[in-house]
């Protein structure tokens, strides 16, 4: 029998891969076929759009608030207990959105793939993506967490039937796994919101830089 950490680093590394899954697909469909999602995520690219123009006028040290702040506010909301979910359709639709936004610089503005993915995305993108994806991780983590708690409590209530005694020592086991992953993700979050900082750090300060060495005649909507 494998031991709780064991176990628990083997079945967070399927999590990992699968949301890596998901967002590498949302991207393809989003980079690939914009015509046919243009209309199911124009309201959220709307939203995006009306979000960055509102910072357009913020300094630097503004912007990497409305940044960090953002993207904070979006990890915490990725650990929702709705058995793990919202943490899969979150990686789906940022998948959606990034491959979208490229094929739109592609196809307005003739900018190369390669360019806007290297200058626009890659500088933060690298920190951003990986604490996007490891809360992912532990947001389906939580979710499997409490459909097993859920799961086990119901055997044990009806393997238990009519034995109180049985049944008020039994019940508390089942919370175990589901406080222990709960742990587990409190223990995350200074390292996932570090590694936030760092990407907020290089949107807001860097990568206009580069957007404007690499690309100098991109027009911002």
């Amino acid at each position: 029998m494998q031991k709780p950490t064991l176990a628990y680093r083997s079945e967070m590394r399927i999590y990992v891969a699968l949301v890596i899954v998901l967002l590498v697909l949302g991207f393809l469909v989003g980079w690939l076929n914009p015509a046919d999602i243009k209309n199911q995520i124009a309201p959220m690219m709307k939203e995006l759009v009306r979000s960055v123009d509102s910072g357009g006028s913020l300094s630097w040290v503004q912007e990497f608030w409305r940044i960090f702040l953002h993207n904070a506010a979006t990890e915490l909301s990725i650990f929702g207990l709705v058995f793990g979910i919202f943490p899969a359709y979150s990686m789906w639709i940022n998948g959606l959105l990034s491959g979208y936004a490229v094929s739109l610089v592609v196809s307005e503005q003739g900018v190369p793939a390669w360019k806007t993915i290297v200058f626009g995305l890659l500088p933060h993108g690298v920190i951003e993506l990986a604490a996007i994806v490891w809360a992912a991780a532990l947001g389906i983590a939580n979710g499997m967490a409490v459909i097993r708690a859920i799961a086990r409590a119901f055997r044990r209530r009806l393997e238990t039937a009519g034995n109180r005694v049985d049944s008020a020592v039994n019940v508390q086991s089942p919370r175990r796994p589901l406080l222990f992953a709960l742990l587990r993700t409190a223990c995350s979050l200074p390292f996932i919101w570090g590694m936030l900082v760092i990407a907020a750090l290089i949107e807001s300060a860097i990568t206009p830089h580069l957007l404007h060495w690499g690309i100098p005649n991109l027009k911002h909507h």
